[in-house]
């Protein structure tokens, strides 16, 4: 059983040289019936994209993209470091996922608005201000739990898009 990124040091080391040699065995990892091996493999890909960025990206784009509600979860969580980098290249995953109807990926793509907030606060409330106009009950949940964190930095703003939310279809 895979328990911790321990348990996969090799497949993380060729990740990290060469992360497209890595991406097949990491996708079976993320595809797992057991939720340790699903966030060994989000952790490998948030490592792995602190060194190839864009190649962690290309592969959420194809991931997100799956019928597998924890492979789409996966992509989402890839994207954990990335976004406070580069938010304009995460932006295109979150939007193919912020009407999810999984709850599992939901949350994770609240997860990435929130660690996007510590680096990419202007981004998060912009993003989140426009999907408030949505009437989809997934994409408003994911703008009120991705909104946690910067409630008490930006509670305003906060205020502001929590109070525009669209009504329930």
């Amino acid at each position: 059983m895979i328990s911790k990124i321990a348990d996969i040091k090799p497949l993380l080391i060729v990740g990290r040289s060469d992360p497209a040699a890595a991406m097949l065995r990491l996708r079976e990892l993320a595809m797992s019936d057991d939720w340790q091996t699903r966030e060994v493999a989000a952790t490998a890909l948030v490592e792995i994209g602190k060194t190839h960025p864009k190649a962690v990206l290309a592969e959420a784009n194809e991931w997100s993209r799956d019928r597998d509600h924890k492979l789409r979860r996966a992509a989402s969580e890839g994207l954990r470091g990335i976004v406070q980098l580069d938010p304009a290249g995460v932006r295109p995953i979150l939007e193919r996922l912020r009407a999810d109807p999984d709850r599992y990926v939901q949350k994770s793509v609240a997860n990435v608005l929130r660690n996007g907030s510590r680096k990419q606060a202007a981004f998060v409330l912009e993003l989140c201000a426009e999907w408030a106009r949505s009437a989809d009950p997934n994409t408003r949940w994911i703008v009120k739990e991705g909104l946690r964190k910067l409630a008490k930095l930006r509670r305003h703003e906060v205020v502001r898009i929590l109070d525009s939310l669209a009504p329930s279809a």
